[in-house]
């Protein structure tokens, strides 16, 4: 890194305007976004009071983060995400709104409230994918941690204030104006994307379908070594992080023996570990690699649990909260910080709706285990097997670790060149296409060029191919052919765009065991419909 670049680095994204406007208004979007489930629970509480109906709020405003996930990863990856985000605002101020006139007209009745609840919990899984990504192109790419860090500030500031002013406004007017100024929420980010002009992208090629770019999405996470770290990771802190918040209330109610005061105390105190975390103490270790990080942070949390778990005066829950809320601003902002740079900006999107559903998919699922375990066992024995599990899944970090790949080049290298197609192509362009790629190599240094080629292996099937072989020629020892096939020709030439500076170096690394007089001769060849001509 420059020094032009370190000195701009340290300073704060919220200097940018852009970024400050931005960050502005999903401030603003975060604190209706936790205001809005203050409203929908007194309500469905007031019209149906039954257990079951109020945990099912909670499960449809979730489930469609499950739903949606992946699908809008690839579709804003596809797609302008400008032109989506906006969308989405749209679509959540519609209907935050709608539900905030039936409420007060009295016509809302808890089968509407669950649908519009579900409404919301659409509108929120499609843009939070987008929102990640589209305030890191915001800025420059040495301030993308920062940029990432002040978002998770804005989101902890908004659990600790919105739950706040939302339990104010039910008491002073009714749940229908928390869900009109929930919805109202939304204007500031709608005002921005109509004022910031994006620059378009120039492609070549056709957009994806959504379903390939989901395949393909899924065949770059699974044969990418850092991505599935990532997901290892994200899943080992939120099965065990998980118990401490989803047990809160009954920690702050039965153990700690007071009422919602204390309670609405404790999550403040989360939001107050969250934003000095974020502010004070991420810009000050920005030198420590994204492995130590987390370790730390980790380490922190599973300190703070055991310790809740056996005191219950309300000075160490605070404390003990907050410590909760500063280390998970730190964990947050690394592991998204993971997911948005460790990847090529193509798929980058899809990474990061995956990662974001592997988080609440642990996070769900450990609310649910702790929270038997605490029926069972009682909360004390809970958050102190919760504060071991976390313990035990740091050994995760032994073989799956994090890494920034802040120095790797991720841009695309764009040194593939095109073929001399001498055939017309268009009738075939939805076959398959095959690759072969001819060396020879000296036979004294064959297990050295084999391994190399493991590494060219993992890089052509997380472009995009979806079969791939290296062949060894039994007649002349010195001879291999590669061999790789993607669904298509538009596919291949996807790949062509795909291929970054990085992988660059591990493909010249396998040439350069090549020994004859020209480079590897490279041949494409595309699938025929033999099937086609046999029914003329």
């Amino acid at each position: 890194m420059s020094s032009g670049e370190q000195r701009s680095s340290s300073e704060s994204p919220l200097k940018d305007t852009l970024y400050r406007f931005l960050w502005v208004t999903m401030f603003a979007s975060e604190i209706g976004v936790y205001m809005q489930p203050v409203g929908a629970s007194w309500l469905i509480t007031s019209l149906v009071p039954s257990p079951f109906v109020v945990a099912l709020l909670q499960v449809v405003a979730s489930l469609s983060i499950f739903l949606l996930a992946l699908p809008a990863g690839a579709l804003s990856d596809i797609v302008d995400r400008r032109k989506l985000f906006l969308i989405t605002q749209y679509f959540s101020l519609a209907v935050a709104a709608i539900l905030s006139i039936l409420t007060l007209g009295g016509f809302t009745t808890s089968s509407i409230l669950l649908v519009f609840s579900f409404l919301l919990g659409l509108g929120f899984a499609m843009s939070l994918p987008v929102s990640i990504v589209v305030q890191t192109e915001l800025v420059p790419k040495h301030k993308a941690m920062a940029a990432m860090t002040l978002f998770s500030v804005a989101i902890y500031i908004g659990l600790g204030v919105g739950p706040l002013l939302g339990g104010l406004v039910v008491a002073a007017a009714g749940p229908w104006a928390v869900f009109m100024l929930n919805a109202l929420s939304f204007v500031g980010i709608i005002v921005f994307l109509h004022r910031w002009h994006k620059p378009s992208d120039q492609k070549l090629l056709p957009p994806e379908h959504v379903i390939g770019a989901i395949r393909t999405g899924l065949r770059y996470m699974h044969h990418s070594l850092h991505v599935r770290a990532l997901f290892v990771r994200d899943f080992a802190l939120t099965i065990c992080g998980s118990a401490l918040i989803s047990l809160l209330p009954l920690l702050a109610r039965n153990e700690a023996g007071s009422n919602s005061i204390l309670f609405g105390i404790l999550v403040g105190a989360f939001g107050i570990g969250g934003m000095i975390g974020g502010l004070i103490i991420v810009p000050r270790i920005k030198m420590v690699s994204i492995e130590k990080r987390v370790t730390i942070a980790t380490v922190v949390f599973a300190v703070s649990m055991a310790v809740l778990s056996f005191q219950h005066d309300a000075i160490t829950l605070f404390v003990g909260v907050f410590a909760v809320g500063t280390s998970l601003v730190v964990t947050n902002s690394s592991l998204n910080f993971v997911a948005y740079n460790s990847v090529s900006s193509w798929v980058r999107t899809r990474v990061v709706s995956v990662h974001q559903l592997v988080y609440w998919g642990g996070v769900a699922m450990g609310s649910i285990m702790w929270g038997i375990v605490a029926e069972t066992w009682g909360i004390p024995i809970a958050l102190l097997a919760a504060s071991i599990g976390l313990a035990i899944g740091l050994i995760t970090s032994t073989r799956y670790k994090l890494e920034s790949h802040s120095d790797v080049d991720m841009s695309p290298s764009l040194h593939w060149t095109m073929p001399n197609i001498m055939i017309d192509i268009d009738d075939h362009k939805e076959g398959p296409a095959l690759v072969e790629i001819e060396f020879h190599i000296d036979p004294a240094r064959s297990q050295e060029f084999e391994s190399a080629m493991h590494d060219v292996r993992s890089l052509r099937l997380r472009d995009g191919a979806i079969n791939w072989g290296l062949f060894h020629d039994v007649e002349n020892p010195s001879r291999y052919v590669e061999m790789f096939v993607s669904e298509s020709w538009n596919e291949h030439l996807r790949q062509h765009e795909r291929i970054t500076k990085a992988d660059l170096a591990i493909e010249q690394h396998a040439i350069s065991f090549h020994i004859g007089k020209d480079s590897p001769r490279i041949s494409h060849l595309i699938g025929e419909n033999v099937s086609k001509g046999k029914r003329k």
